[in-house]
């Protein structure tokens, strides 16, 4: 059987300049043949030239539309992530695909690590109080703790665990948690979302709401 790899140099980009999760990317690359494998390794190779080499990169010249709509899909997002890079080069370009407007839509989207402190926030007190939605199996088997996006604004938690994407209401919570200063990596004003530790231990955790409450 002939398995078909993908190019070292663009694992090593999406490793280590997009620090993009690898097995969450894998178990998307892997669902498709190796013909369209071999197409996307040409496409992503050309992505990964162009948008070091060029300031023309742009859909016109290297998007891809000729497969199912989840190729075009998978195709599409890693199109996103290499205009970052193009844009934003080396340095910055995870934190440009982190904040990209389709990460946690209802289509795939790579997952990007914040590894290391962003910044610090000295001006916060020491223990921070944060809220996230979630399903309740995932507050039982403790599954959220893998989460790094969380938010300060309870409201906002509501809105998604509840709100948006179509998820059973009946299984979702708003967790409230507490959290060292330490394990804030990152704070952005959109949605007042705090970035942690993706190793990080909650000082407390309790559900804030639940399906019944909110109703």
């Amino acid at each position: 059987m002939v398995i078909v790899d993908l190019p070292r140099a663009v694992l090593n980009c999406l490793k280590n300049e997009m620090q993009i999760e690898m097995e969450h990317f894998f178990k998307k690359y892997e669902s498709f043949d190796n013909s369209f494998k071999i197409t996307a390794n040409r496409l992503l190779s050309n992505m990964l030239r162009v948008s070091k080499t060029s300031s023309s990169f742009s859909k016109d010249v290297d998007s891809y539309e000729d497969g199912t709509d989840e190729q075009n899909e998978f195709m599409d997002a890693m199109f996103s992530c290499f205009e970052q890079l193009n844009i934003l080069k080396k340095q910055d370009a995870y934190k440009g695909i982190y904040e990209h407007v389709n990460r946690g839509e209802n289509d795939w989207f790579p997952i990007v690590v914040i590894s290391s402190p962003i910044d610090s926030y000295p001006e916060q007190p020491a223990k921070l109080t944060v809220y996230r939605g979630c399903s309740l199996k995932s507050f039982e088997d403790e599954s959220y703790r893998d989460r790094q996006s969380w938010t300060t604004d309870f409201d906002t938690a509501k809105a998604f665990a509840f709100n948006h994407y179509g998820f059973d209401k009946e299984d979702r919570v708003v967790i409230k948690t507490t959290v060292s200063n330490s394990d804030i990596f990152w704070m952005r004003a959109g949605e007042r979302e705090v970035v942690l530790n993706p190793k990080f231990t909650p000082l407390s955790d309790v559900i804030k709401l639940d399906y019944e409450q909110c109703n």
